[in-house]
């Protein structure tokens, strides 16, 4: 099988476009930037829009000269990349977009990376006193009976040692007493920051990167695997055969989603909505790929 013809620009804008989309998605997925703004992403995002733009009038200027819809004058294998990129890029990305939403915002990010360099982790420190009564909890179908005591801790940092209460510790089977030593979390170089017995820096990020991990990217593997089952190579050259009712509405579907994705990736509310925005435009990729089909038969 072969593909229809073009000129080597259509061919360097439209894998470029590619390449930059693919690009600004491996790096969102990375974590090249842990926090807004997304300069990377955004701006390979950008080239990819200024390609897409540049394969449109590349294409009409081939049009023009009526070369489009003749037969190519050298033929081209099928490509066996493309079929892939289509099947699963439009999970990969729509499911990397989604996650773009609990991206922490630029203050909490700039916090959690003071912490981590202050030696922020979990330390063993001695109880001075109890701070309130402890109070017993029964054991129940999901725990074991235990313990929560508000204590005070003497806390080892290192322009000096603080007492610093915690609250709702949990211990098991008795409460604490002076002198037993505890697990906290607190960082050492930062005295300003949080002590306290579970991890405050960096556990949504795990939280989320878990639940994406059991429950969010298997469903996206089986829906790219679905997409491959039923894209033939007919369809990816049909698809690469530029049709202005077919790839202007797709392409204005897809800068469409780039923009609602701005005010999160460059942390800026638009009537005072960020998240939103990220939401809808989230499902840009499928949008396009629906509408492609819908008018590609």
């Amino acid at each position: 099988m072969y593909t229809s013809g073009g000129t080597a620009a259509t061919r360097g804008f439209g894998w470029g476009m590619v390449g930059a989309a693919v690009a600004a998605v491996g790096c969102a997925l990375a974590k090249v930037s842990a926090y807004p703004p997304l300069v990377p992403e955004v701006v390979l995002a950008g080239v990819s829009a200024l390609c897409a733009a540049g394969w449109v009038a590349a294409s009409y200027r081939l049009r023009g000269k009526g070369h489009l819809d003749a037969p190519p004058r050298k033929s081209r294998p099928d490509s066996k990349v493309l079929p892939y990129l289509f099947a699963f890029g439009v999970p990969v990305s729509t499911v990397t977009a989604f996650l773009l939403l609990f991206t922490p915002s630029g203050a909490r990010g700039q916090w959690e990376e003071r912490m981590e360099a202050a030696g922020y982790g979990e330390h063993r420190v001695p109880v001075v006193r109890l701070a309130g009564k402890p109070e017993y909890v029964p054991k129940g179908e999901d725990n074991d009976p235990y313990y929560l005591t508000d204590v005070v801790v003497r806390v080892p940092f290192r322009d000096g040692a603080r007492e610093v209460t915690v609250e709702g510790y949990s211990t098991a089977p008795e409460p604490p007493v002076p002198g037993t030593e505890l697990e906290v979390y607190f960082a050492p170089g930062a005295p300003d920051g949080p002590v306290s017995e579970d991890d405050r820096v960096g556990q949504d990020g795990a939280t989320v990167t878990w639940l994406a991990v059991f429950f969010v990217w298997p469903w996206a593997i089986i829906a790219g695997c679905m997409l491959k089952s039923y894209i033939e190579a007919s369809d990816v050259r049909r698809a690469r055969r530029f049709r202005p009712v077919v790839h202007l509405p797709a392409l204005g579907i897809l800068l469409a989603g780039v923009v609602l994705l701005l005010p999160v990736a460059l942390e800026f509310p638009v009537a005072g909505f960020a998240r939103l925005p990220a939401f809808v435009g989230a499902f840009a990729p499928a949008l396009a790929l629906t509408w492609v089909v819908r008018t590609s038969g």
